[in-house]
């Protein structure tokens, strides 16, 4: 439980990780900026129309700049990790104390869970931040139309960040075990967006019929998926865990070859 502990102080206490939730409200800021300023021009007078804060933040969670940040952002934490403790020598020293099975769960959860929780986090501060900032000037419904209304967006919202949360429990380790594989810290960071981008232009233009293989697809929550959310869900989540034990049954093979 220590080295567990550990690993995830390390992971959450990077500069990575609080970068990352940076870059997160800041990727939805520009997003939403499209949307912002012309709402703000039109309806200065009269005031925003109910629930603005939460639907402009829903349109941004689905913008170009906002698609193309998510595996960048969620590989900043902890995906390199394995490669610095490995070169470091840190490992001679260490592992014989806690165990190798131990110290590769370690790595294998705390680079998961660092990953989903820096675009988790970065989504809900940028709603409380919206909310905190537009919810004054919105125009206020009746009592009937606030109880419908208010519940159903906030849900929306949590629906979403689940989503981007299990992206970047894949992302992150796709990072780390690219990393793991080429044993290059620069890897760590640049794969994830390189397979993303690929993925992308494949599910674009040569492909087009099998759009469950575009990541855009996962984090906009196309109608056109069985079961809405969850069927994202449910895919994103299955590809996390063939990536988490590909990940950690290379950091296996590169302990038993040190």
């Amino acid at each position: 439980m220590k080295k567990y502990n550990s690993d995830l102080s390390r992971a959450l206490g990077s500069w990575g990780f609080y970068a990352g939730i940076g870059g997160m409200v800041l990727a939805i800021i520009i997003g939403a900026s499209g949307d912002i300023v012309p709402m703000l021009q039109m309806q200065d007078m009269q005031g925003l129309y109910n629930g603005f804060h939460a639907q402009t933040l829903l349109t941004a969670l689905s913008s170009d700049v906002m698609l193309l940040c998510v595996p960048i952002l969620a590989a900043l934490p902890y995906t390199s990790a394995f490669v610095d403790d490995f070169k470091s020598g840190y490992l001679k020293e260490y592992l014989p104390r806690c165990g190798r099975q131990r110290y590769i769960r370690g790595k294998v959860a705390s680079t998961a869970v660092s990953g989903a929780l820096v675009l988790f986090i970065g989504v809900i501060v940028a709603y409380i931040l919206f909310a905190l900032v537009f919810t004054p000037m919105e125009l206020k419904p009746d009592e009937e139309m606030m109880q419908m209304m208010q519940p159903h967006y906030f849900a929306d919202v949590l629906g979403r960040a689940f989503v981007f949360a299990l992206c970047g429990v894949l992302w992150s380790l796709v990072g780390a075990l690219l990393a793991a594989v080429t044993m290059s810290k620069y890897m760590a960071y640049a794969s994830p967006f390189i397979i993303y981008y690929v993925l992308v232009i494949l599910s674009e233009r040569y492909i087009k019929d099998i759009y469950v293989l575009n990541p855009k697809q996962w984090l906009s929550a196309g109608e056109m998926w069985p079961g809405g959310i969850w069927g994202i869900a449910l895919l994103v989540a299955q590809l996390a865990a063939i990536v988490a034990i590909g990940y950690g049954v290379r950091v296996s093979r590169r302990l038993a070859d040190a």
